[in-house]
């Protein structure tokens, strides 16, 4: 179906829960019109879209090829992206897959699923990829220590005077910034709420793959995650494109326009640690130019540190489970370190042993621990072959679990030296550190 010329304008928004009926259109102009269900719920964002018999067009999207009947004209196949439209606005949806349908051979339904959806977009724009995109890190703002709104009570008047105002982004490179800013949400006519946020924006001159453009965001939130080892969220939530700028109705185009974009993997609830949880790294040891060195040491030992970042996403497993997912990322950082450090090639390296490994690590890291450098190499060894090898006795929950926790005290004290912060500043951040607590058996 083709895009009508005009639509109304009116609140368009896509929460969870939501579920709108409306058109699609697949910007052809010889496919048929037809009505459709938009939904979002846990499972994603979807299309419901109908057919009235195995000959129906919309019915090859689900049900193959063999659904068509060499007398009718050759149909196109499902397209990567679509827009729905009802009195509340377009929804242009990207990337998308079909995945489930029932018929009874007569009629039927398909469901169409979109990794994202772009609000607001009137035309056939290729947001596939976009010249820049804007996300919310929790976390990032309390790091930086930006405020952008100031509140000022009197109380002789009873007054409060609520300022809102975007200080200077920060340029962390020629492609990356970090935006304080704030918004307002109104929930009826009950309750206003102002919110600090600082945007993560990242930009290209020429459009650009969403994962390629979120690459840095994502790795600011990793470190964020091993400052404070805190499961940090990274939720996009605009985008813009050179093809898609700010037009009046008149056609004028008034530079570029930012649109709201949905994920439905983001969860941008996550729930914040109770209580205060001070960095290991504090954005006034690293600054833009910190950062940047960052964002290099992970790509270099991406092998080593993602396993570990991951872990802190793991909930309601037991000690095996986070021991065997932390153990792989030691073994790769101490064999990464021989090899950009030592000299070491990648068939010496693979050579040496996880003990040998663990005491490369410990020679980065000196008397930055809270803890034995040397008595945490030797449990760690044994531990982690105790649940590889099934002929060794499996060591108990208790030295489980304490050895995951040194170990990932361990690779954040790493990083927080990689990054220049001085090793006395790492010991006494560490001993004030929650995870510097041992596990202990209940009494």
């Amino acid at each position: 179906m083709a895009w009508p010329s005009k639509l109304p304008i009116m609140d368009n928004d896509l929460p969870k829960g939501t579920r709108r009926v409306g058109n699609l259109v697949d910007f052809n102009a010889d496919t048929p019109p037809v009505s459709v269900t938009l939904e979002r719920d846990e499972k994603g964002i979807r299309l419901t879209v109908p057919w009235g018999g195995s000959d129906d067009y919309y019915s090859s999207w689900f049900m193959g090829e063999h659904t068509r009947r060499p007398e009718l004209a050759v149909w196109p196949p499902m397209p990567k992206k679509m827009l729905f439209w009802d009195s509340h606005g377009s929804v242009l949806l990207i990337d998308c897959w079909a995945r489930g349908y029932h018929t009874n051979f007569s009629t039927g339904s398909g469901r169409v699923w979109a990794r994202y959806a772009v609000l607001g977009v009137n035309d056939d724009i290729d947001y596939s990829v976009a010249n820049g995109v804007r996300s919310e890190i929790t976390g990032l703002r309390e790091w930086l220590g930006v405020e952008s709104v100031e509140e000022d009570f009197d109380y002789d008047s009873g007054v409060l005077t609520i300022k809102a105002s975007s200080s200077e982004p920060i340029e962390v490179n020629s492609l990356l910034s970090l935006r304080p800013s704030w918004e307002v949400t109104r929930d009826g006519h009950e309750s206003t709420t102002i919110k600090n946020v600082v945007f993560c924006e990242s930009r290209s001159s020429v459009p650009s793959s969403w994962k390629e453009l979120m690459g840095t965001h994502r790795g600011l939130r990793d470190l964020l995650v091993l400052s404070r080892w805190t499961a940090e969220t990274c939720t996009i939530l605009q985008a813009q494109h050179g093809d898609d700028p700010l037009k009046t109705l008149d056609s004028v185009e008034h530079g570029e326009q930012w649109r709201t974009v949905i994920d439905p993997r983001s969860d941008p609830s996550s729930s914040q640690p109770i209580g205060r949880h001070s960095h290991l790294v504090e954005y006034s040891d690293l600054g833009p130019k910190g950062i940047v060195q960052w964002l290099s040491l992970r790509d270099q030992f991406q092998r080593a540190l993602d396993p570990i970042i991951s872990d802190r996403f793991i909930s309601k497993v037991g000690a095996v489970t986070h021991m065997a997912q932390v153990g792989p990322g030691l073994e790769a950082l101490g064999f990464l370190i021989m090899q950009t450090k030592d000299g070491l090639s990648a068939t010496e390296a693979n050579r040496k042993p996880l003990r040998a490994r663990l005491d490369r690590i410990l020679r980065d890291i000196g008397d930055a621990l809270p803890f034995d450098g040397s008595d945490w190499a030797a449990g760690m060894t044994e531990a982690y072959n105790g649940i590889k090898h099934a002929n060794r006795d499996l060591p108990t929950e208790l030295e489980l679990l304490n050895r995951w926790r040194e170990s990932v005290l361990a690779v954040r004290g790493w990083v927080a030296l990689e990054l220049g912060v001085k090793a006395e500043d790492i010991l006494g951040r560490l001993e004030r550190d929650p995870q510097s607590i041992p596990y202990a058996a209940r009494a």
